[in-house]
């Protein structure tokens, strides 16, 4: 029998951009200490989108999954 397909909270694919994208977001806002309109500013705040984007979408994903995991659990016990 086939292993079935992980819920997109489960994938480690998408967590590790999230913080990935963190990560270089900080990393690139820290390199432009003094502050200008160039190329590391604008990925910097590309980079903080991609995390508060992807963020939401994982919060979105996460909320109806352990919705659902709670109903189960509650038709197990019989209501």
């Amino acid at each position: 029998m086939p292993t079935p397909r992980k819920h997109p909270v489960e994938q480690p694919v998408f967590r590790s951009l999230m913080l990935t994208s963190l990560f270089l977001g900080v990393v690139l806002l820290i390199l432009n200490e003094p502050p200008s309109n160039g190329f590391v500013g604008v990925a910097a705040l590309m980079l903080l989108a991609v995390f508060v984007v992807s963020f939401g979408l994982y919060w979105l994903a996460w909320l109806p999954r352990e919705h659902e995991l709670w109903r189960e659990g509650r038709q197990g016990q019989g209501e």
